[in-house]
């Protein structure tokens, strides 16, 4: 009977320990009623969004053009002043830019995502034919001819130009032509 007595008591002393040792279960994560309780949409920090997973950004653009720039159609506003530092071409929505860092000098010029010197610019084409509207279009690279005059008149002249769009490197467009003001 001994041998039972101590068995018992220590088992009721084992579950004693067990029970006083638990702690009552936290509740203040999210639970199916959550969104209801809290009004956040689900986000127990409703002033730091949480994102699960990537979401995947989608090019309306599917297929390379080209597109020749200046001659019918086309208009030059007059530049602001001698000194212009942008040469723009319209032709209906179609507006292409070109900017310079300085007002340029007669001479070649390199393409640059953006001018950080004399002998830089950039380009950029937006609403190009064959191509969905609303794009715009950034030259990454070439060489661009421009020639001045002491009237303050500028011109230039660029070949195979080629413009992708700033998180797609494909399709591209292709500029050639030239722009110019008065």
């Amino acid at each position: 009977m001994k041998k039972y007595f101590l068995a018992l008591s220590s088992l009721t002393l084992f579950l004693s320990l067990f029970l006083l040792s638990c702690e009552k279960k936290d509740n203040s994560g999210i639970s199916p009623s959550y969104k209801e309780e809290q009004g956040t949409g689900g986000n127990p920090f409703p002033n730091n969004p949480t994102v699960t997973g990537t979401s995947t950004l989608s090019n309306p653009a599917t297929q390379n053009s080209s597109l020749l720039v200046g001659g019918t159609g086309w208009s030059n506003p007059t530049c602001a002043s001698t000194f212009t530092t942008t040469l723009q071409g319209i032709n209906g929505s179609i507006v292409v830019t070109l900017s310079f860092f300085a007002p340029p000098s007669t001479g070649t010029l390199a393409i640059a995502a953006a001018p950080t010197q004399t002998q830089l610019c950039s380009m950029s084409a937006a609403n190009v034919p064959n191509q969905p509207s609303g794009i715009v279009w950034y030259a990454q690279s070439g060489l661009v001819s421009v020639v001045t005059s002491t009237s303050g008149a500028v011109s230039a002249a660029f070949s195979g130009i080629v413009c992708t769009q700033q998180t797609f490197n494909f399709p591209t467009v292709t500029l050639s032509g030239q722009l110019g003001c008065n």
